[in-house]
Order: structure tokens, then sequence, then C-alpha cells
């Protein structure tokens, strides 16, 4: 049996240990793999928006944070206001009720070597903020893709719209993308995940959010 909880964490300046660790997996994660254009400094990838108004989901294994993301409420200033502005023509949103979506990522090198590598780990990162969106009221999500990350979240089951398309750079599309929390969403998303692996346990709605999976393929961390 494998256990994957998800923690939701606010931002404070002296980090949680898991929030602080979280830091050092975007560098390997978005500056290291991706090569994306961060703000790095002693180890860590952080920025502006890692501030008093962001919310972590963190993705943990026997206290391993293995994936995580960040949230921030559409009324306070988002990334799709600042170094997103210049991808899209449309005007950001500001609604009370959506979030805004940054820093998705599962670190798949970490997950590889604790033997969790065939685990929908994507798909129940997908599934945690959907579920503290509901657990907190929201009625959707908006986030920055690119084109293979938009049809990820479609063939895991969480239909969206898409408000606007840009490029990141030449060549490069990014689709800005509208999320609803729904009651299909939820349903086709939990589908997704019980496909690839089966789900013996699901306490949803109360946090830690905990998956319990049957590990079909025997590797597991010892």
């Amino acid at each position: 049996m494998i256990t994957i909880d998800f923690h939701k964490i606010e931002y404070r300046r002296d980090p949680h240990p898991w929030v602080a660790e979280l830091y050092g997996l975007r560098k390997h994660v978005f500056c290291d793999r991706l090569n994306w254009k961060v703000t790095v400094r002693n180890g860590i990838e952080l920025d502006e928006y890692d501030n008093w108004n962001t919310t972590y989901l963190v993705g943990t294994c026997q206290g391993i944070p293995l994936a995580g993301l960040r949230l921030i409420n559409t009324l306070h200033p988002y990334m799709v206001e600042g170094p997103f502005r210049d991808f899209f023509s449309c005007v950001p949103p500001k609604r009370a009720l959506m979030a805004e979506s940054s820093r998705f990522f599962v670190d798949k090198t970490r997950s590889r070597k604790l033997g969790l590598a065939h685990l929908p780990l994507t798909e129940m990162l997908l599934f945690s903020m959907h579920d503290h969106g509901e657990l907190t009221g929201l009625k959707s999500i908006v986030t920055v893709v690119s084109d293979a990350m938009a049809r990820i979240v479609r063939q895991a089951g969480w239909h969206y719209q898409i408000l606007d398309s840009g490029e990141a750079s030449p060549g490069e599309t990014v689709h800005l993308l509208d999320m609803p929390i729904s009651s299909s969403n939820r349903l086709r998303l939990l589908e997704s995940i019980a496909r690839k692996q089966p789900l013996s346990s699901l306490q949803t709605q109360q946090w830690p959010l905990s998956l319990q999976l049957h590990d079909v393929s025997g590797n597991y961390i010892a």
C-alpha cells in the first residue's frame, strides 16, 4: 500500500521545512531541467509571488516532498498580470472565487529514485488542487501552460476553457486556461487516477488529503 499525502501550507517568512525544500526542488525542475529564466539565489528558486498571499500544495510520500504548486487569489497581484502579461491580449481576470496556479511540478528524478515513477502523481496533484478549490469555495483556477501541459490536463480529465493563446518566445505557444471547479471534473480526475493505479482509500475535502493506492508494481521505497 502506498499513501500520498497533500498538504496545504501558507507562506511565511521563515518557511515550513517542506516549503523550503519545495523552493530547492523548483530550482532543480524549472532552472536546471527546463532552463526557465527564473530567480535563483542560494540554491533555491524564489520570486516576488512567494508572499503573504500565497498558498502552497505539497505532495509527500512518507514525509518526502515529491510535487507542489503555488496558488494566489486573482484579486491579489499574480503572474498573468506580471511576467506573463505580454503573452496575451486579453485582460487578466480578477475574480474573488478564482485563484492562479503556478510553479506546478512533479519531481520525476526524485520519484524515480524512490521507486514511485509508476504513480499518476501529476493527476494526483491536479486532483489535490481541485479538492482544495472545492473546499475553499473557489469556482475556477487560472493558469498558463504549454501545448504539452494543456494536453496533459485534458487527458487527466480536467476540462477547461482557453481564454487566450500567445507566444512565450518565437515558436513556443502558451495558453491561458480557465479550469472550472465542478463535480464532473472531479469525477474525471478520480477516474484518471484509478485507471493508472487502483485507489484503496480516498479522504477528500479534509486536509491533509490522503490517497492510498494498491502498489501493483512491487516497487516502493523501503
